[in-house]
């Protein structure tokens, strides 16, 4: 080869080298923020000491945050509607952190796979990298994880 071909063969390698960087970085940019208190929310550390909290407590969980306000903003043909979801506690296990509702008598969930996601996908979505979900039935003394199971699971 002579110099000119090998000049041409290494500004093709710069340019994929470069352009490889690029989609590395621009998908690290754009994933969701890490679920870990203090970053992508603020933490609530005012919460009484109900019935779920001692639940959870009894069953291994430390409570990291009481109840969380998320707002959510959308944009349809050009007009902004506003929205929200409300965590009710934040909790954390052997360094793994899960989000927590409550089970309410005006918005029981269905147990199966429509009614899990209707109800829970949402909270899910939102925060990807934790663990999963727990739903507290404190009436029953019941607490349900869940989580979205990987694709070879399913």
């Amino acid at each position: 080869m002579d110099g000119g071909s090998d000049k041409w063969l290494m500004i093709i390698m710069v340019l994929v080298i470069v352009f490889l960087l690029w989609r590395v970085f621009s998908s690290w940019l754009y994933r969701p923020a890490p679920f870990k208190p203090g970053h992508g929310f603020e933490v609530n550390d005012q919460f009484e000491r109900t019935a779920a909290v001692e639940l959870l407590e009894r069953s291994g969980y430390e409570v990291v945050s009481g109840k969380l306000k998320v707002p959510l903003t959308f944009e349809c043909d050009n007009e902004r509607l506003y929205s929200r979801l409300y965590i009710d506690y934040v909790v954390s296990k052997d360094g793994a952190y899960y989000v927590v509702k409550e089970a309410r008598d005006r918005q029981p969930v269905e147990w199966t796979g429509t009614g899990v996601r209707k109800a829970l996908l949402p909270f899910l979505l939102l925060y990807p990298d934790c663990e999963g979900m727990l739903y507290i039935n404190g009436e029953m003394n019941e607490i349900r994880k869940i989580r979205l199971a990987n694709e070879e699971e399913y």
